[in-house]
């Protein structure tokens, strides 16, 4: 239950951002992480930002990539992050055997 708990988590502080109650320009601010059932490594993933632990952890990447926008990281510079972790595709072309 714990990775629900990390994307509920990530979630609700991406959600915070975009709705705020007008008294706090940003919501992400007065987040509070310790309300989520989150193990060791991922609350310090997620306090630290560090998006490679996330992807590691089995965050969605659809989250990741709002989670990165949320904290500021531009396209390129999260994919940077990401790079190692890919996996080259090897394709061949139906007439290459």
């Amino acid at each position: 239950m714990s990775l629900y708990q990390l994307h509920r988590c990530v979630y609700d502080y991406v959600r915070a951002g975009e709705i705020s109650d007008g008294g706090d320009a940003d919501g992400r601010k007065s987040f509070d992480a310790g309300r989520y059932e989150l193990s060791d490594d991922e609350r310090k993933a997620f306090d630290t930002k560090d998006v490679a632990a996330l992807y590691q952890l089995g965050l969605h990447a659809v989250l990741l990539n709002r989670f990165c926008r949320a904290v500021g990281y531009a396209r390129d510079d999260y994919r940077k992050m990401l790079e190692p972790f890919g996996v080259p595709e090897e394709r061949k072309a139906r007439w290459q055997k």
